[in-house]
């Protein structure tokens, strides 16, 4: 487009675009005079509507990328918790993980776990009588093992079953050869139990 210094008449040529919408301070080169130029309408039309579009398509774009990063975020955690049990079986450390957000992982097999040392007493706590309970697990292979819980069962001489509770081992995780320990309290024990016997859990069932 042309211009003209309101002065001196000087005629300029200027890109319409460069006045914006609100128009735009000029000096004339010739006289030095000081001007506002402002936009006919229909440049200012012109020239706010592709700028709108580009908003328009940046907002779009933006909201289309926050949308994506949070589908994959999705997709991966969901992936995550399908796949818990292959996960822990294959990196048994990732079990503490799954412990933390509560998400429950399927009883892993024994093999190689065993359970040793367990003993047993009754103590008095006040006017109640407890059944302090403790024994260790050991890993007997080279590789890292998942824990499963733990299962204490009460016994009568007859060798039928009074009473039943599941047990944490103190460490969910052992290194090849290594153990850990595990210690339980019963109140109120029955009269009646000759026997405790501890083994592993074959559901999460208890």
């Amino acid at each position: 487009m042309i211009i003209r210094c309101s002065a001196c008449d000087t005629r300029y040529r200027i890109d319409p675009a460069e006045l914006g919408i609100s128009g735009r301070k000029l000096r004339c080169t010739r006289c030095g005079h000081l001007w506002l130029e402002l936009p006919s309408a229909g440049e200012a039309a012109s020239s706010g509507a592709p700028q709108q579009a580009r908003a328009s398509r940046r907002s779009w774009s933006d909201g289309a990328g926050w949308f994506a990063a949070g589908l994959v975020i999705a997709v991966v955690v969901a992936g995550l918790a399908l796949a818990r049990n292959g996960i822990v079986a294959a990196w048994p450390d990732t079990v503490q993980h799954y412990d933390f957000v509560g998400l429950s992982i399927a009883t892993p097999l024994a093999d190689g776990l065993r359970v040793t040392d367990v003993r047993s007493e009754r103590v008095k706590d006040g006017d109640r009588t407890v059944l302090l309970l403790q024994g260790t697990v050991e890993n007997t292979i080279g590789s890292s093992r998942t824990v499963p819980p733990l299962r204490a069962v009460l016994t009568a001489e007859d060798g039928a079953e009074l009473q039943r509770w599941r047990v944490a081992p103190v460490a969910r995780v052992l290194d090849g050869g290594g153990s850990t320990a595990f210690v339980s309290w019963l109140a109120d024990p029955p009269e009646a139990a000759t026997r405790v016997s501890v083994d592993f859990l074959a559901d999460e069932s208890g």
